[in-house]
């Protein structure tokens, strides 16, 4: 569902509505660009120092006996703090000398040199209208997307098909790129309404839903999207009313899935069980693809079961949840919703900006090429969220769809009655929560134990040499009680 709007009123309540924003608006938010080192690498600490403060009482000379003893050279000593920086000899951690110096009663403390940087803030101009990705209240409404990026931006060797009405990719004939997303990798896709490969947007709902997972992102135009560093691949499977069947759909999800795509978004669904739709589901789940779905906006048409997100082997299904983290009237329930994400709300304005909470993204308005940015409402707008994060968490390394599942489960922001429920299903996403998540024993970041674990376990052990005991529960005994403390410990 979407609404039109023009600045600061509501034209009607049934078609939507262009969103016009003054210059001085615009002008006022392009101030704030520019703020961070989007591109620089960074860990969580230095891994060549750590930071020491000596007893006041400490003489220089003991303070060079201590740190020849260490394998440690000095750097320099802070002129105000009066910490000193000390420099690592080879094969050692951080972690492990800040330890051995705390361990000396001549030490105040000794702690990492931890890394700070600016905050990623993309220098769209609208993108301070885009509360469904952060908001100035961390308490309400959005994924949290700008810590997300501080982790993951998206890698283009990941592949989202958006399998919808087509997407504004290109300019061919009557079609046109929509300009927010001359900057999005794309991959050849396909249209099977047509049956012809170019599967671009006579709708305007499939750009829509693109834009939320890949808008192009810090390139001071318009609005950003989730994962702007990922690939998107087109699939048409509905007509310009933004209707298909079964038939076609299934052949897009087939399409995707045998083409290389990681994650498949479907916003779009119906009211009827299906042998073919609920097969081809299982396929792409089969060749290792996540995929989500809208859960549907029937809830005041009777609530009843939508497909393929009721699929629930297969497929994630997402409710939809406005600015104050309510379900939006709109959004099915039922014993299918697995999670929750912004889908906004059109009869409200919770956060005051003038504009009733849509999910605002770039699209056009009655043909191609009539393009300007949209708030629009429903769970089709929910769900590109998940499959943004989702293919965030491919870019981290999680390949498997039901560890993507099993992270975006278990960090969500709990709603509703605690634990599941049919409104929420767990929870509304949170997209840093997600990307962080880890398991026990899993030291590469994929949610998985393998042997590439265990191989850097034994690196770390090994690196701990004679300067660390191996015995760290200081028992008597190494054991694997002790390699566990040492896989705990690198995890944090």
């Amino acid at each position: 569902m979407y609404r039109y709007m023009t600045p600061k009123n509501l034209v009607t309540l049934v078609l939507p509505a262009i969103l016009c924003l003054a210059p001085a608006a615009q002008a006022q938010i392009i101030q704030q660009q520019d703020i961070s080192a989007i591109d620089q690498p960074r860990g969580k600490w230095a891994e060549d120092e750590i930071l020491v403060k000596f007893q006041k009482t400490v003489t220089t000379d003991n303070i060079s006996r201590l740190n020849q003893k260490f394998g440690c050279t000095p750097k320099k000593t802070s002129r105000f703090a009066k910490v000193m920086r000390i420099g690592l000899g080879k094969g050692v951690s951080a972690k492990e000398m800040v330890e051995l110096y705390r361990s000396s009663p001549e030490v105040e403390y000794a702690e990492l040199n931890y890394r700070a940087w600016a905050f990623f803030v993309p220098n769209d101009p609208y993108f301070s209208y885009q509360w469904h990705l952060d908001n100035n209240n961390p308490s309400y409404g959005g994924i949290h997307a700008q810590a997300a990026w501080e982790l993951q931006r998206g890698d283009p060797n990941v592949i989202v098909a958006v399998v919808d009405t087509g997407v504004a990719y290109e300019n061919y004939k009557n079609y046109y790129q929509a300009p927010d997303l001359s900057s999005t990798s794309f991959v050849s896709g396909y249209d099977f309404y047509n049956d012809d490969s170019h599967p671009n947007d006579d709708n305007g709902h499939g750009t829509h839903v693109t834009g939320t997972i890949a808008q192009s992102t810090n390139n001071n135009e318009g609005v950003a999207g989730v994962a702007f560093g990922c690939s998107i691949m087109p699939v048409k499977v509905l007509n310009s009313y933004g209707s298909g069947t079964y038939a076609d759909i299934a052949d897009g999800i087939y399409f995707a899935a045998d083409h290389g795509a990681e994650v498949i978004n479907m916003s779009i669904g119906g009211t009827a069980d299906s042998i073919t739709l609920r097969n081809a589901v299982a396929y792409a789940y089969e060749k290792g693809v996540t995929i989500v779905c809208a859960a549907g906006n029937e809830y005041l048409n009777g609530n009843p079961t939508v497909y393929p997100a009721a699929y629930n082997d297969y497929c994630i299904a997402v409710g939809a949840t406005r600015y104050d983290q309510t379900r939006s009237y709109y959004s099915s329930t039922g014993s299918y919703v697995d999670m929750a994400a912004p889908g906004g709300d059109l009869t409200v304005d919770q956060n005051n900006d003038g504009y009733g909470d849509g999910v605002l993204q770039e699209t056009f308005n009655l043909k191609p090429g009539n393009f300007a940015y949209y708030f629009y409402q429903g769970t089709s707008m929910a769900a590109p969220h998940v499959s943004g994060l989702a293919a965030l968490l491919l870019s981290k390394g999680v390949v498997d769809p039901d560890k993507i599942r099993l992270a975006l489960q278990s960090t969500v922001r709990d709603l509703g009655p605690a634990g599941w429920d049919e409104q929420y299903g767990w929870g509304l996403i949170d997209a840093p929560a997600a990307l962080q998540f880890t398991i026990p024993g899993d030291l590469t970041g994929d949610l998985e134990v393998t042997p590439e674990d265990l191989i850097m376990l034994a690196d770390q052990w090994l690196a701990t040499g004679s300067s660390l005991p191996p015995d760290f529960n200081d028992d008597g005994v190494v054991d694997l009680l002790d390699l566990a403390i040492l896989a705990e410990n690198l995890q944090q």
